[in-house]
């Protein structure tokens, strides 16, 4: 194989698939990405057996072929290469390859492609279409509560639904939970699938590089999810396992609901959150507190030997006083999620769940389960 291209187009491809190569594999070749030929243009690919991402680069073909080329080591020699002269990329039968640009010249023993697991095709069945930006605020709206104990393994991923021409993203970690849906979508397509976090991230990169395409292809099979942009090319393998009841989750009656401003909210309780002792616990030190009083809401943190503080925000509130604790973490990402400018917070009392979503948006809302000290 001999190929010669241009620095950006090589960096570009780098940039997409060497994240998926594993350093830490127990199979050498994981830590390599595909590099071959496909016709007049440049196929690379990477998989870690879960997760795999294809894309293509320009680049004149001189001599037919592929190769697996160490993902890091290339991505570093490359970087440091001149932009001013083309690379020329070879490989002998030997998988010795040879990197030369201008002056520099560079030697990496390679591994046969052959010895490279086979990726599956994108699914050509059960497929639709949806534009970038809508799927991308999606993700980031729920990939935030998404569990990290891997004892619960189902929860470790987002929870996508097709059907009745709604796409809906689902997350929970047991004490919060993030859902979200989209109405816009016209397609025949019906799934269900739990979609590994790291997944979510890997699309998530993806989704916000530098990629033209205003609309995506989503794909889903029993086992994969599959998503097809601008020539780049995405599968993961799906969580097995049955997602928890959500709907069980959502509080259906409150008996509170007041209008918050965001931007002051969350201002309130990252200053508070400042106070509260690193380690999440059930301890009190850990929480900060809601405390509404007629027309006032009060957001204060208190940690022994650490030291208090409060905010005080006007608020249209009526009803009885009421004292609510929360994890300010969960309420910080909940609202640095929010892209509206009032958001909706409902409660019951200081043991149920209380709701908090957008002004005026049925599609997105967070649930939060309070701390009990």
């Amino acid at each position: 194989m001999k190929v010669i291209c241009g620095k950006d187009e090589l960096i570009k491809g780098i940039q997409i698939v060497s994240p998926i190569a594993s350093s830490k594999s127990t199979l050498p070749v994981l830590s390599n990405f595909l590099f071959e030929t496909d016709s007049d243009k440049i196929k690379l690919s990477s998989t870690d057996l879960e997760i795999a991402v294809q894309c293509y680069i320009k680049g004149e073909i001189v001599e037919e072929g592929g190769i697996t080329i160490p993902a890091k080591r290339f991505a570093d020699i490359i970087k440091e290469l001149s932009s001013e002269h083309e690379i020329e990329i070879k490989a002998d039968d030997a998988n010795q390859i040879n990197i030369k640009s201008g002056k520099s010249k560079f030697n990496l023993m390679g591994i046969s492609q052959k010895e490279y697991p086979v990726i599956p095709e994108f699914p050509q069945d059960n497929n639709m279409i949806i534009k970038r930006d809508i799927f991308t605020s999606m993700v980031k709206k729920t990939i935030f509560a998404v569990s990290k104990d891997a004892q619960r393994y189902v929860l470790n991923g987002v929870y996508v639904i097709i059907e009745n021409d709604k796409l809906k993203m689902v997350s929970t970690d047991g004490r919060r939970l993030a859902y979200i849906e989209d109405n816009s979508v016209k397609t025949n397509v019906k799934g269900k699938a739990i979609v590994p976090s790291k997944a979510m991230t890997d699309i998530l990169r993806l989704l916000t590089s530098d990629v033209q395409s205003e609309t995506i292809k989503l794909g889903l099979t029993d086992n994969q999810i599959a998503l097809d942009m601008d020539g780049i090319t995405f599968l993961s393998t799906l969580i097995e396992g049955a997602f928890p009841s959500y709907e069980q989750v959502i509080p259906k009656t409150t008996e509170s609901k007041i209008r918050l401003n965001v931007k002051d909210t969350l201002a309130a309780v990252k200053q508070m959150a400042l106070l509260t002792a690193d380690k999440i616990s059930s301890d009190r030190s850990t929480a900060i507190k809601f405390y509404f009083s007629l027309n006032n809401l009060k957001i204060s943190a208190s940690t022994a030997g650490l030291g208090s503080g409060e905010v005080d925000l006007e608020v249209e509130y009526k009803n009885e006083p009421a004292q609510i604790n929360f994890n300010p973490s969960f309420v910080k990402e909940v609202l640095q999620n929010i892209d509206k400018e009032f958001i909706i917070f409902e409660f019951k009392n200081a043991l149920n769940p209380a709701k908090i979503s957008p002004e005026n948006d049925k599609n997105y809302l967070c649930v939060i389960m309070p701390m009990r000290v």
